[in-house]
């Protein structure tokens, strides 16, 4: 990728010219420079062939061979022979497509599946890139020894060496991060060379068929080279950098369209970000209750994530960021010190970590911006370098922290950094006075410290969630388990599900608030379940003070302290038994003992259970049937139900069953009471003569288990008088605990006192 041109020479400092590039020769590598970068290439292939003979002999499986089901890697590799018998490509890509056909393209290149070769390519291919890495310090910076140490960085750092052995796509990710770096630099440095704009617009295509959420560094690479080039040449440059990338992305696109996809590339996204940052998150890699009960709308469900509790949700971003600088590498489906560390001893022996890397990048913006006047065609790259980590750091973040995701962002770390190890060589060699040091060595200790207090960050945050007294809405009681622990209260979190209803794939989501009154060794478990008619639906089953991160078990707590706990419940599934109202009962046991429930005190008519509510499965709208009729006056009952429609037959025999078809709506807001509907038949003495009662559903669905804006269809069976003659029905409703009937209004408000209304006439004729 470099012009060779015959006794050139890149000067020690790179000089700008008139408008602050660099003149077309100054792009020109020797000899010398190709022969160093070579030796630096081979010396990282050959630390990363180590590690696969390392990995290669360990008797872990996870290591190496074979690759463990449901992985990451396994899904890439299997797609060559998918793809050779005939079923790969899918019909829409699920996993990102690009590693995939890049296994297929190398397998046919190399004339063979082998994992072994595959891994060998690849392990070459990020070797090259240490090379790669060389010239973009170079271009950078001026310098060719700090260059060559940030080849050797990358050539030696133990986890990018590791992911670069294996078919995960951290390396390749990493790759593409270089050839848009060295892309931006050399148009910066040589602005009539479009090669740069081909560069750059074939990694971002490529990085979003590979790693899609670092397309968020396309922007600050483009948006950086407008900037300091501020031409029209530039513009033209990044539109066909632009075009290039997007006709990359083209085809992928257009198949998962074919496919039926309602998305771009793979159904990523939201469901990441809520499982990174939701209310049991834990800031790496996992699958928690929030996510597992959750199947849709995801930021809207984090965004009430975030109102229950503002506090955990800030304390969480900050442990993440903690996480980040750490010399931590939480692992995935591999995992570095599993799979890498504690089968290879060559990476153990390895001293440099992301914690320490970070440093170094830390102190080398340091340096740069102390000699800034003095080498300012070197100050100039360090805001690409600054704001590719930001994006790249904050990509991150925005999901969770995990080593083969954060692995990347080396590629902007290690220039940096080798520019600070440069600039305390010379001035070590050149001070002529210690207080010369006095400024580095400040800015040492000033990055010693937020380290230290991102390490604080990591270790202490998000604090165990506490409340100082139950919210004034919710349920107070005072059962008392074992004689030691006590649930102070409950509440529904109706922001998330009303009350009443379980919608499919929606987070029911239930807050207990437990504290104990004496120390104890035992770690309490909970049965939050829903059950329907005896039949236990779906449930949750966990040890206390365990469900969000961190973890804090009933052994660890001290007496007095208010512990919030949040429990979802979700049915996923369309099959449930429908809008019949079951329970939602809380138990709790020792340890894990479920066989052995636990009585709890002080609730009267309670033995080893509470209620907590009584819900339904509910789903949609609703809908009215069809037969009822579409022209009749609404009456509207207490605010609470309105009847749309009604039907039934005007005639009948005596003590005949007769059906009455109703068409219910709720209101805009939650019903709270219980009601029943009652139909009377009255005689021409306005006495009752038949009735009937019953909640919707034949008493099986409460009105408190009806969402908003529903449309009910339900029916009642009045049996006939037994006298024949003509009859009123009129219908009402009534509250099923104080037997208080609702006011009756109808669309045109002329009966708002009464508390029935006519739905006509029935005749009953002899038989």
């Amino acid at each position: 990728m470099a012009i060779m041109l015959q006794n050139s020479k890149i000067p020690p400092r790179l000089p700008l010219t008139a408008q602050g590039h660099q003149p077309p020769f100054s792009l020109i590598f020797t000899h010398r420079d190709c022969l160093i970068g070579l030796a630096v290439v081979l010396l990282a292939f050959a630390f990363r062939l180590l590690i696969l003979v390392n990995r290669a002999q360990s008797p872990v499986v996870g290591a190496f061979d074979p690759l463990p089901e449901g992985t990451d890697q396994r899904v890439y590799y299997e797609s060559i022979a998918h793809y050779h018998d005939g079923s790969y490509p899918p019909t829409r890509y699920f996993f990102q497509p690009g590693m995939p056909w890049f296994l297929i393209a190398a397998s046919t290149l190399l004339r063979t599946d082998n994992p072994g070769a595959l891994r060998v390519l690849i392990a070459w291919l990020a070797s090259v890139n240490c090379g790669l890495l060389i010239a973009i310090t170079r271009l950078a910076f001026g310098r060719r020894w700090i260059a060559v140490l940030a080849g050797v960085l990358l050539a030696l750092y133990p986890v990018s060496a590791f992911y670069d052995t294996d078919f995960v796509i951290t390396s390749q990710a990493a790759e593409f991060v270089s050839v848009a770096l060295f892309g931006a630099l050399w148009l910066w440095r040589a602005p009539r060379q479009w090669t740069g704009a081909l560069l750059i617009g074939v990694s971002f295509g490529l990085l979003a068929l590979f790693r899609f959420e670092l397309l968020a560094l396309a922007p600050i690479v483009i948006g950086w080279l407008v900037w300091i080039r501020r031409d029209r040449a530039i513009l033209l440059q990044m539109a066909l950098a632009v075009v290039i990338g997007v006709g990359l992305v083209l085809p992928t696109m257009l198949h998962n369209r074919a496919g039926g996809a309602d998305y771009l590339i793979t159904p990523v996204g939201s469901a990441e970000i809520y499982r990174g940052n939701s209310r049991d998150a834990d800031g790496t890699y996992s699958t928690p209750l929030a996510s597992q009960t959750t199947g849709g709308d995801y930021l809207h469900f984090l965004a009430n994530d975030i109102g229950l509790s503002p506090r955990r949700f800030i304390e969480l971003e900050l442990h993440k960021i903690g996480l980040y600088v750490s010399r931590n590498e939480p692992g995935n489906d591999l995992s570095y010190v599993q799979s890498g560390a504690d089968v290879a001893p060559i990476l153990r022996a390895d001293p440099l970590d992301f914690r320490l890397l970070s440093g170094m990048f830390m102190f080398g913006l340091f340096s740069l911006f102390v000699t800034r006047k003095q080498s300012a065609s070197s100050f100039m790259p360090l805001t690409v370098f600054v704001l590719a980590f930001l994006a790249m750091m904050g990509s991150t973040l925005l999901i969770w922290v995990e080593a083969r995701i954060r692995t990347p962002v080396v590629i902007v770390l290690i220039p940096v950094a080798a520019y600070g190890v440069g600039y305390t060589i010379e001035l070590i060699r050149k001070r002529e006075h210690w207080l010369e040091l006095r400024a580095p060595l400040l800015a040492l200790a000033g990055i010693g410290l937020l380290l230290g207090i991102a390490g604080v960050f990591e270790s202490s945050l998000p604090r165990p969630l506490t409340a100082s007294d139950l919210p004034a809405d919710a349920q107070r009681v005072i059962g008392l388990y074992d004689q030691t622990l006590e649930l102070a209260g409950w509440r529904i979190e109706d922001q998330y599900s009303p009350t009443g209803t379980i919608a499919p794939f929606q987070p029911y989501v239930v807050s207990l608030y437990w504290r104990v009154v004496r120390p104890t060794t035992i770690d309490y478990s909970f049965s939050l379940a829903y059950f329907l008619d005896g039949q236990r639906l779906l449930g949750v089953d966990h040890p206390i003070g365990t469900i969000s991160y961190p973890a804090a078990p009933t052994s660890q707590w001290k007496p007095g302290n208010l512990h919030v706990e949040r429990v979802a419940l979700s049915y996923k599934s369309f099959d449930a038994p429908l809008l019949i109202s079951g329970d939602v009962f809380l138990s709790v046991y020792r340890d894990r003992d479920a066989a052995h429930l636990l009585s709890v005190a002080n609730i009267s008519g309670s033995s080893d259970h509470i209620r907590l509510a009584r819900p339904a499965i509910v789903w949609g709208a609703g809908q009215f049937a069809p037969e009822l009729p579409r022209n009749l006056s609404a009456v509207n009952f207490g605010g609470a139900l309105t009847l749309k429609s009604w039907l039934f037959a005007t005639s009948a025999t005596p003590a005949q069953n007769v059906p009455i078809l109703l068409g219910w709506q709720t209101g805009t807001q939650p019903i709270t009471r219980p009601y029943t509907i009652v139909v009377f038949a009255l005689d021409s003495a306005g006495k009752v003569a038949a009735q009937i009662d019953s909640p919707p559903r034949n008493g099986r669905l409460l009105t408190t288990s009806l969402p908003i804006n529903y449309a009910l269809t339900d029916s009642l069976n009045l049996s006939a008088p037994a006298a024949t003659g003509s009859y009123q029905l009129m219908l009402g409703v009534y509250d099923s605990d104080t037997i208080v009937r609702l006011p009756s209004m109808s669309a045109g408000g002329t009966n708002a006192a009464e508390t029935l209304t006519l739905l006509g006439t029935l005749t009953v004729q002899p038989r």
